[in-house]
């Protein structure tokens, strides 16, 4: 956590003094809504561990995929750890701590994405794919691994009072693994499609690189993002549940 903070006050040091007070006014206020969130609901906690895990290991895959591919950046960099604290992004890590706090219906976070020197890939075409795809495959993944809790160890998730967070950790994951492939640059879905797509494709994403943090943002306001992800997800949640029963 030292680092975490080290790491943002150097991202926020030449930071207008007035942006600065805007920062803490705003920390001092999660901080007493956390506080009190977990004092009437502890399973808060819970919840942003999973959160944290998730988009750890999200980005975990991404520089393994990598690294297999050719590309050690992520490795020499550090990155290939499950100490979380070389992976937390400031808003990525503040925003949905808020949203969860606040009882937000929709939450959504990231971790600091991996480096990654796409010129060491071996196949620059399969590589980008292979690295792209990591992290939502992941997502997946873990959302697949607690639906087999649940369809081989229910009572016992039962007694030990493990349903809830069980339950959070497919959600969750079904959702920021579906968010993702969403082809809206810097997500990951953009570079899949890109990854396949031909020269002229390419030229697209990459022209909405600079705005496309916009678009998402545009479309979370006016209430589109979850109607995007929401069929996808109805219908994740329907096989799912068809697999455990």
């Amino acid at each position: 956590m030292k680092n975490f903070i080290k790491e943002f006050k150097y991202l926020n040091s030449n930071a207008p003094t007035s942006t600065k007070v805007i920062y803490g006014i705003i920390a001092g206020l999660l901080l007493l809504t956390m506080v009190k969130k977990l004092v009437v609901q502890p399973f808060t906690g819970v919840m942003i561990g999973i959160l944290i895990f998730s988009v750890m290991l999200h980005e975990i895959a991404h520089g393994l995929a990598a690294y297999k591919n050719g590309d050690p950046t992520a490795k020499n960099a550090g990155r290939l750890t499950l100490n979380p604290i070389k992976h937390l992004d400031p808003l990525g890590t503040l925003l949905p701590i808020f949203l969860i706090a606040t009882g937000a219906t929709f939450v959504i976070g990231w971790a600091k994405p991996v480096p990654v020197n796409y010129r060491n890939l071996r196949d620059k075409k399969w590589g980008v794919f292979q690295v792209s795809v990591a992290g939502v495959l992941t997502n997946f993944i873990l959302a697949f691994i607690g639906a087999t809790m649940f369809k081989f160890m229910g009572p016992f998730l039962y007694e030990m009072n493990l349903i809830a967070a069980v339950s959070y950790l497919i959600r969750i994951n079904l959702v920021l693994g579906i968010f993702n492939l969403i082809p809206i640059p810097p997500l990951d879905g953009s570079k899949v499609v890109s990854s396949l797509g031909s020269y002229r494709v390419k030229e697209i994403f990459y022209s909405m690189e600079s705005y496309g943090f916009y678009i998402i943002i545009a479309l979370a306001w006016f209430g589109l993002l979850w109607d995007i992800i929401n069929p996808v997800y109805q219908l994740a949640v329907k096989l799912l549940n068809a697999y455990i029963n």
